[in-house]
């Protein structure tokens, strides 16, 4: 795959099967912490915080929620990815210095797709996430973060967000980087509120909970008074 150097110095790589970059061009630090892990752990405060990170391509946001884990908090870290040859390379991936703190963890989820200690924990599932999350429950935060519509649709339609609603707690936060309509017109069918980013390092994503936030929230009553409200179906059903 070819190695791209991102505006914030930290380095991604493009997807050959999908024709994307793992990251916008803004930077895989950047994003990952404004667009995810910051407004998440924001939020959701806990002893115990459960995330399910789709996917987890090169691991950014799982290990960056490591490097930012809320003190005296543990993290359970779950991730579906269908790349078993990208994971396992990822011991020799040029991540930025602050990542040498969890070499250690980095190498052992590379060889083990597993990494467990008092703090942490990190499960890897190699294969489909549809399959995968309905084997989840009582998840705090999604890191909605596949590659997009366009190329990916399975993991953006009525019938994936259904399932994410099931395993999502009533507190529960979703956070991605999509502002397609059918995307929040999805989130929208099944109840969730739906916010964007109170920030200005990123361009605005979307964050949904059925909870109130203190977040920027989303008119989407008015947008529909202009747009049709649609969603992406999956094609299997």
């Amino acid at each position: 795959m070819q190695k791209i150097q991102t505006n914030d110095g930290s380095f991604t790589l493009k997807s050959e099967k999908y024709n994307e970059c793992y990251h916008s061009s803004e930077g895989a630090v950047r994003e990952s912490l404004y667009k995810h892990i910051y407004p998440s752990f924001s939020v959701i405060k806990k002893k115990e915080i459960n995330i399910l990170d789709i996917c987890f391509g090169l691991g950014y946001n799982t290990f960056l929620s490591v490097l930012n884990r809320p003190k005296g908090v543990k993290l359970n870290l779950f991730s579906p990815e269908m790349d078993e040859s990208l994971v396992r390379n990822l011991k020799k991936f040029p991540y930025p210095e602050e990542f040498e703190k969890i070499r250690h963890i980095i190498k052992k989820v590379s060889k083990n797709f597993y990494y467990e200690d008092e703090w942490i924990k990190i499960e890897l599932f190699i294969g489909d996430a549809r399959e995968y999350i309905k084997k989840l429950k009582n998840i705090d935060i999604v890191y909605q973060d596949a590659f997009s519509p366009k190329v990916n649709k399975e993991l953006w339609t009525m019938e994936y967000f259904t399932q994410i609603k099931k395993i999502l707690n009533k507190n529960g936060i979703i956070t991605t980087y999509s502002v397609a309509t059918p995307v929040r017109c999805a989130l929208y069918k099944l109840g969730f509120k739906l916010y964007t980013h109170n920030t200005d390092k990123i361009r605005k994503g979307t964050i949904a909970s059925f909870a109130d936030l203190p977040f920027k929230k989303v008119d989407f009553e008015e947008k529909l008074r202009r747009v049709d409200c649609y969603y992406y179906k999956d094609e299997r059903v």
